[in-house]
């Protein structure tokens, strides 16, 4: 439960600006601690709970930074939370939903956006849950941080995966943002250094001498290869690390810290809730990695607080695709996740990826049929739930199993208080408008689905408030022939771009016998049979022809994918490169067209010039405001955006 509650901080933004009927709002920072039981039946799920150091009441105890942003008259809200699961310690929710810059410590107005879910009366909040988020250099100010206690002298395998995309001799022993797991020097003849081509290939081992533990210049542990890491290679290392974290207390910080802002009056230090009284519901936001960790948080029961009552009413999960996380398990490292071509060997994507109980298809006949929803149905703690989805989770992380069977052959529709979205020919983050062309590079997806979230998030919670049904799901589909294997896409033959063939492919995997019990003694872990996954159908274009479709792809200047290739210089240039997308745009003119062998249309075939092209895209976002896809107020962004895409598409 919360102990107590420090606000360090507390100012009006915006020189007390008025925010519609919501009034000025204020900004408040500081910190929580946390004391839990570790013999309280809701806390047994944590992971080494009972294995840490404990106070003189028995408790366990932790510290999370805080935000939380609301009417500076609390009365005056719309009595709803809208609560950020932050990335890796970063806050976006105002980037995602009030079209802001980015900014952990918003102050100025472009950093509130234009104000919309204030200008609704949303509280907004956050707390630190990610222990090994790293605190070094400017870029890393102000972080949501949590402090945990550890577990010293307790020693465990812990798997480092390292792909690099130049050349380089040293590399830290964790992923690309978080700080790692020390080596037992008792231990350290033990590591074993391997590399392989492609994510499932035999494992080659580095001769022992070849390579060393060393340090990067913050000091945090790392890995030193003199013949260097060659770019595109998978070097996986397995040591025996140290003093592992209790890392599941994320998942206890998250719901404590949500259910006292809805519940409680006070902390039991007796300082007072900001919000006691006026909170009626709470939401979840949470992108990428948080949206994962939004999925295990269900799936671990962490939805029901210490009084069995219900934490989140509404869950934005977002390009979380079929995955959860290494988010509660001895030397669990949230910051990775599996992707096409790395990090397959981590508990990342794993059965069951369906809200309903599903057999599991890899497993044999015989298994137990479980779902992801299974212990909030039980608990009667069950959430409405947006998952929202682009191309690339389709493509990197596994998404069509959260609709489908595990075997891949039939659809299976989702739990009656879910909802799911494919923003078709999109990447897994938002993109801007592209600079003028240089060279032959072509230029990453730009569709900005971030106006449908707006019109998402003000329908969910009127779906939790009053019940008033959302727009329905919108994805690719097997009986619709929409969602199809990788070998029936119809792609056409772009020169110089060819359809993946190394796309995600999750596999059943074995981490030993103590698994279940939250601990991995086989590293790396057994390979068990692979769970089909299905892809979007795309039409003479390339571009997908189900979901949801953002005025750029309903009306295209080119081709939108939510993939893109390594280059030659990152090596293994077959290989998909982490989240990302490309826009290909149509030739300009048939022979243009003629000369580089595209068989798309040109541009002068398709509209009549820019005006034409315009309004088209208008009369989409006109038609998607009548599906509560759109807010009426981003319909002039949209045109906006139209003028700039097709200037850039029709540049010499």
């Amino acid at each position: 439960m919360l102990h107590s509650l420090d606000i360090s901080s507390r100012q009006v933004v915006l020189d007390g600006r008025d925010f519609g009927d919501s009034g000025p709002y204020e900004q408040l920072y500081g910190s929580a601690r946390f004391a839990l039981d570790p013999t309280h039946l809701r806390n047994t799920g944590i992971i080494d709970l009972t294995h840490a150091p404990v106070d003189a009441n028995g408790q366990v105890n932790c510290r999370a930074d805080i935000w939380i942003l609301k009417p500076a008259d609390a009365a005056r809200g719309n009595g709803a939370l809208f609560y950020h699961v932050v990335n890796r310690g970063r806050n976006g929710v105002l980037a995602s939903f009030q079209l802001a810059s980015g900014s952990n410590t918003p102050s100025v107005a472009a950093e509130f956006g234009d104000g919309l879910l204030m200008e609704h009366g949303f509280t907004m909040a956050a707390v630190g849950w990610q222990e090994d988020v790293p605190l070094h250099g400017d870029q890393e100010r102000n972080l949501l941080t949590l402090d945990v206690p550890i577990l010293a002298g307790v020693t465990g395998p812990v798997a480092c995966e390292i792909v690099v995309d130049a050349p380089t001799q040293l590399h830290s022993l964790g992923s690309r943002y978080h700080d790692p797991y020390e080596w037992s020097e008792a231990h350290r003849d033990e590591a074993v250094l391997s590399v392989r081509d492609e994510p499932y290939a035999a494992m080659t081992a580095i001769a022992q001498d070849a390579w060393h533990f060393d340090r990067l210049s913050d000091g945090r542990a790392a890995i030193r290869l003199p013949s260097g890491f060659e770019p595109g290679r998978i070097y996986h290392l397995v040591y025996t690390g140290r003093d592992p974290r209790v890392v599941g207390l994320g998942f206890a910080t998250t719901r404590d810290f949500v259910s006292f802002l809805k519940y409680e009056q006070a902390t039991t230090e007796g300082q007072p809730n900001p919000l006691a009284r006026h909170l009626q519901r709470a939401h979840a936001f949470g992108s990428s990695q948080s949206g994962r960790f939004l999925r295990d948080l269900l799936h671990q029961g962490f939805n029901q607080d210490e009084a069995d009552r219900q934490v989140f009413d509404g869950l934005f999960v977002s390009v979380g695709g079929g995955g959860g996380g290494s988010f509660n398990h001895r030397f669990a490292q949230p910051s990775r996740h599996a992707g096409a071509h790395t990090d397959v060997f981590y508990p990342t994507e794993r059965y069951p990826f369906h809200d309903l109980p599903q057999p599991d298809a890899a497993a044999g006949a015989g298994s137990t049929a479980t779902g992801l929803l299974d212990v909030c149905r039980t608990s009667q703690t069950m959430p409405k739930i947006f998952y929202t989805n682009t191309s690339t989770e389709y493509w990197n992380r596994s998404t069509s199993l959260i609709h489908t069977t595990t075997d891949g052959q039939q659809d299976a529709a989702p739990h009656a208080d879910t909802r799911i979205y494919h923003f078709a020919g999109t990447q897994h983050g938002p993109g801007g408008l592209p600079d003028m062309p240089s060279g032959n590079t072509l230029p990453a997806n730009p569709v900005d689905f971030h106006f449908a979230f707006r019109a998402l998030a003000l329908a969910l919670d009127a779906w939790v408030r009053d019940a008033t049904p959302p727009p329905p799901s919108a994805h690719a589909s097997l009986a619709a022939g929409t969602l199809v294997p990788l070998e029936e896409v119809r792609w056409p033959r772009l020169p110089g771009l060819p359809l993946p063939t190394h796309p995600r492919q999750p596999r059943r995997l074995d981490w030993g016998d103590h698994w279940q019990e939250g601990r991995i003694d086989r590293e790396p872990p057994g390979l068990g049979s692979g769970y089909p996954v299905r892809f979007p159908q795309v039409d003479e274009d390339g571009n997908e022809i189900d979901g949801i479709q953002m005025p750029e792809v309903a009306v295209p200047l080119g081709t939108f994918t939510g993939w893109r290739y390594r280059t030659r210089e990152m090596g293994a240039s077959w290989a998909l490169a982490g989240l990302a997308g490309v826009w290909f745009p149509f030739p300009a003119t048939e022979a243009a067209a003629a000369a580089t062998g595209d068989p798309r249309r040109p541009l002068t075939e398709r509209y009549r010039d820019r005006d034409d092209y315009v309004q088209r895209c208008v009369a989409v976002a006109d038609a998607l405001v009548a599906r509560r896809l759109l807010l009426q107020r981003d319909v002039a962004r949209v045109e906006s955006r139209a003028v700039a895409m097709y200037e850039y598409a029709t540049s010499p």
